[in-house]
C-alpha cells in the first residue's frame, strides 16, 4: 500500500504512533513504512515536535504501585536486589551508583510525563486534524482589509455522553465566528428531535449556541457569541426548532465538556 497518495491517514497514524495508541502488528507496519519513507517520518517528527513540550501543561498523576513492580521486574532491578541483600553474618557490600537507566526515579519522571501529556493530547491534535487550524506549508502575503480573518482555532471541547464516552469534537475558530463539528463516536438523534448546543458560562445561565446538524459534521456559525465567555458546553435533544427558552434546554442533556484554550 503506497501511504503517501493519502496524507490525512498518514497524518493520523502518526498522531496514534506518537501517542502509543498504535500497538502491534499496526505499530510495526507503520514503522517499516517509515523507516522506507521521508515524508511519514516528517509526519512523526512534526507530532513529536507538537506534543513534546506539552507535559507541563497537566496535572501529574502517580501511576499504581503495580507498574513500578512490573517496570522493575523488566529492568531485573528486583532480582538484583534480592542477590545484593547481605545474608544473615556477612558483611553488607558497598552499594554501587546507578546510571540513568537503572534510576527507578527516571522511569518515574518519564511515565508522569507521559500521563500528562496524554490527558492535553486532544487540545494538540485539533490543530492538525482540523483543516481550520493546519499550518500553511508557504508564505501567505499580508492581508488586506477586504481579505476575512486568518482561520485560527482558538477553543476545543471534547463533547462526552453521560457515560463519559467521548461523542463529539468541536473547534471553535473564533476570527471567522465558527464552530467546526467532528463526530468521535455515534451519536443518536431521536426522530423527529435535533441536538441544540449550549454555552455554560462561570455564571448566569446557560446561553443557546444554536441547533447541530445531526450527523455531527460540518460547520455552524457562532455568530456574536465568544468562547471565553464560557467554561464548558453542553448538548441537548430538542423539539425541531430548539428549546423555546433560549436561556434553558427543555429537552435531556446528553452531552458535555470544558470548553478550552488551544494556546
Amino acid at each position: 500500500m503506497n501511504l503517501t497518495r493519502y496524507p490525512r491517514l498518514v497524518d493520523l497514524l502518526a498522531a496514534e504512533y506518537v501517542l502509543g495508541t498504535l500497538r502491534g502488528a499496526a505499530r510495526r507496519r507503520f514503522q517499516r513504512y517509515a523507516d522506507q519513507d521521508a515524508s511519514i517520518r516528517t509526519a512523526i517528527d512534526a507530532w513529536q515536535r507538537h506534543l513534546a513540550p506539552m507535559a507541563e501543561l497537566a496535572e501529574p498523576r502517580m501511576p499504581p504501585a503495580a507498574v513500578w513492580e512490573a517496570i522493575e521486574r523488566r529492568l531485573g532491578l528486583r532480582a538484583a536486589r534480592e542477590a545484593a541483600r547481605p545474608r544473615s553474618g556477612a558483611a553488607t557490600p558497598a552499594r554501587p551508583s546507578r546510571g540513568l537507566v537503572d534510576n527507578l526515579a527516571f522511569w518515574r519522571g518519564w511515565a508522569i510525563g507521559a500521563t500528562a501529556l496524554a490527558a492535553i493530547a486532544v487540545v494538540v491534535a485539533v490543530r492538525a486534524l482540523l483543516p481550520a487550524a493546519s499550518v500553511p506549508t508557504a508564505p501567505t502575503p499580508a492581508p488586506t482589509i477586504a481579505q476575512k480573518p486568518a482561520p485560527s482555532v482558538s477553543h476545543v471541547a471534547v463533547l462526552n455522553s453521560t457515560d463519559a464516552r467521548p461523542v463529539m469534537l468541536l473547534a471553535w475558530d473564533e476570527g471567522r465566528s465558527t464552530m467546526t463539528l467532528q463526530p468521535l463516536g455515534k451519536v443518536d438523534v431521536p426522530p423527529g428531535r435535533t441536538m441544540e448546543l449550549w454555552g455554560i458560562p462561570a455564571n448566569g445561565h446557560p446561553v443557546s449556541l444554536g441547533l447541530l446538524p445531526d450527523s455531527a459534521t460540518g460547520t455552524v456559525t457562532a455568530g456574536q457569541q465568544k468562547p471565553e465567555n464560557y467554561e464548558a458546553l453542553a448538548v441537548s435533544i430538542e423539539a425541531p426548532g430548539g428549546s423555546p427558552d433560549h436561556h434553558a434546554p427543555s429537552g435531556p442533556v446528553v452531552l458535555t465538556g470544558k470548553l478550552l484554550p488551544v494556546s
